[in-house]
């Protein structure tokens, strides 16, 4: 579980950036990195693999946010996708 704290500076950064230049793609960003950290440490923690995975997704979409918005938005979208589709999976076996 340690390991998904890594990613709460860049989230920290991103949120801080958010409110510097408040755009609705920085808005995207950034709340689906904080959707995905949070569904993360609710719902996973089964493995640390997946927890360093979400941790290096978030951190690098929001590092990647000033640099290149289109780039981050699709990284953040696709690491959302992609916890939902693993929630999901997760769910549905033990039901």
């Amino acid at each position: 579980m340690r390991r998904l704290f890594y990613a709460l500076p860049f989230l920290i950064f991103g949120f801080c950036a958010l409110m510097i230049e408040p755009t609705i793609s920085r808005l995207i960003v950034v709340g689906l990195a904080w959707l995905t950290f949070l569904i993360e440490y609710r719902y996973g923690g089964e493995s640390r693999e997946g927890e360093e995975l979400v941790a290096l997704g978030v951190s690098t979409a929001v590092v990647l946010m000033p640099l290149h918005r289109a780039v981050s938005l699709i990284l953040a979208v696709s690491m959302f996708v992609l916890e939902l589709a693993a929630l999901f999976i997760k769910f549905k076996l033990k039901g």
